[in-house]
């Protein structure tokens, strides 16, 4: 892992930084130790874990553009009646690349926890489940539930929602687990189900993975087999389940199972990232001149493969076949998988496709997705019944101007007022719950690695189980009453959506005191998600 192909992450010369806001504030990471570099006392810092992925906004930006241009197209005349019909329609390959940067981070902060803790001697890793959930609910539901209550008074003719337990399951994510129930409310929302699922699965697949951690090396096979095992079983279920359409299995295409092919495609790339980030090292490929450019055109092939030679149909719903379906999947997943490679490995100045994701306007566009993603629908039909447009007999470039305008405005005003508040406000309960008094909690930290694992000559004291805040902290051995409050370079910028990238759960070992985090350092919770994360 030490080939002269590979640098040091941080350097002079290269420094990683993130560009955030008009105000531009510049992140410079400091320096990793490398993985063979032992501790000399038992004081010193444990390894950093470069956590600056600044294209991730702008990542977030083409997926939710690509949702955008899907819509519209198949409205106006550009699917249906145009050379570039089945290009269009493929732009719903955004979901796919929201699901893997879902994938991406939100395992990386679990992955990079297990790691920490096998260099500090293993132990058993103990996720913070109820923050991480409280701050996907904040991150989700409250834009959600104001998107759909608006656009069923907007557009109440569009909005099919059958009764009140229609919009029950509506305001809940399982409208899509029934066919009988899939179109009700906003029909993009379906994929909001699935990433929902997502969120209730990460923390106990995070919590099975690190029952017990031991060296660096078996956690990193223990991981990617794990990875290998989701995707393995979500493309065999996803085989059997295809064209099922009996009893509760007929919303089979919302289970989360189906879609482990593609957030495990995320997750894998989030270990490969942590193993090498704690060694403050770049593969060495990623580091070769072009390499995004090369990773995006394999991107733009798997697309061409996925628009011409799978027989897709131009329609949104259609009957699925085993050739299709699979054929979909495999080709979205490769997609999306090549488009984050850049974003995830190599100096992250260095390059045009680096540098054009992380630009001002992407990272602004990134910022403001999850708006994006769940105003654009009701834009597209208010504007084709205020503009008085016919459908299929609308040119495209005037009308997705228009459309992405006022979306772009509506998205930007509520994460101003909704999204970064609920996003502020999930912060500081989080960090109310996890610093809430529960038994055990004054153990010092010598006292807490005896439980969790032995102290190797010449590592710090493992502190019990480890948290959930900032990675890139050096935290030194003291005592919980004596440790000095570490220094975190302040940072301004728009907290939110994922999109610089802020690991949803930062990583810090308790029980020392955690440091006030500024909004955007490394990257920023999502999609989630694919709102992390569809953040």
């Amino acid at each position: 892992m030490t080939g002269a192909g590979l640098r040091q992450l941080g350097r002079p010369d290269d420094p990683t930084t993130v560009a955030v806001d008009a105000g531009t504030t510049i992140v410079s990471e400091a320096p990793l130790a490398p993985a063979d570099a032992a501790p000399a006392t038992a004081a010193a810092a444990p390894r950093r874990d470069a956590t600056i992925f600044p294209g991730f906004d702008g990542l977030r930006a083409i997926a939710a553009l690509l949702v955008i241009v899907v819509h519209a197209g198949f409205v106006t005349n550009l699917t249906l009646r145009t050379s570039l019909g089945p290009y269009a329609a493929r732009a719903e390959i955004g979901v796919a690349v929201f699901f893997l940067i879902s994938g991406f981070l939100l395992y990386r902060p679990f992955v990079a926890r297990h790691l920490a803790l096998a260099d500090q001697g293993g132990g058993r890793d103990v996720p913070d489940a109820g923050g991480f959930l409280l701050r996907r609910f904040m991150r989700i539901v409250p834009l959600y539930w104001l998107v759909f209550v608006i656009s069923l008074v907007v557009i109440t003719d569009k909005m099919i929602v059958a009764n009140i337990w229609g919009l029950i399951e509506c305001l809940l994510f399982v409208q899509g687990y029934r066919q009988s129930w899939a179109l009700q409310g906003l029909t993009q929302a379906w994929t909001l189900d699935i990433e929902v699922a997502f969120y209730l699965f990460v923390p106990l697949y995070a919590w099975l993975l690190g029952r017990r951690v031991r060296t660096p090396r078996t956690q990193l096979w223990l991981e990617l087999t794990g990875v290998a095992a989701l995707y393995l079983v979500g493309t065999l279920v996803h085989w059997r389940m295809i064209g099922t359409d009996i009893g509760p299995a007929d919303g089979w295409s919302v289970w989360l199972p189906v879609w482990w092919d593609l957030f495990s495609m995320g997750m894998f790339l989030a270990v490969v990232s942590a193993w090498y980030g704690r060694q403050g090292r770049h593969p060495r490929w990623s580091t070769l001149p072009f390499s995004g450019t090369v990773c995006w055109l394999l991107a733009a092939v798997c697309y061409w493969v996925a628009s011409r030679k799978i027989g897709l149909p131009l329609w949104p719903i259609y009957d699925v076949t085993a050739r299709t379906d699979m054929g979909k999947h495999l080709f979205y997943g490769l997609f999306g998988f090549f488009l984050l490679l850049p974003a995830v490995f190599g100096p992250q100045r260095r390059g045009f496709v680096r540098r054009f994701l992380s630009s001002r306007v992407m990272t602004f566009l990134g910022s403001i997705s999850y708006g994006i993603y769940l105003w654009h629908q009701t834009v597209i039909d208010v504007v084709m019944v205020r503009g008085g447009w016919k459908m299929w007999q609308v040119s495209f470039a005037p009308f997705f101007a228009v459309v992405l305008v006022i979306t772009v405005a509506l998205a930007t005003l509520t994460y101003y007022l909704v999204e970064r508040p609920c996003q502020n406000l999930a912060r500081d309960w989080a960090r109310r719950w996890k610093n809430r008094p529960r038994r055990g909690r004054a153990l010092s930290a010598a006292g807490s690695s005896a439980r969790h694992g032995p102290t190797a000559a010449g590592r710090p004291a493992a502190a019990g189980a480890l948290g959930t805040a900032a990675p890139a902290l050096p935290v030194p051995a003291f005592p919980a009453s004596a440790a000095p409050a570490p220094a975190v370079a302040p940072v301004v910028g728009p907290a939110g959506d994922v999109a610089v990238a802020s690991v949803p759960d930062e990583t810090t070992i308790p029980p020392l005191p955690e440091p006030h985090q500024p909004d955007r350092v490394g990257w920023r919770e999502d999609t989630g998600g694919h709102f992390a994360s569809s953040d």
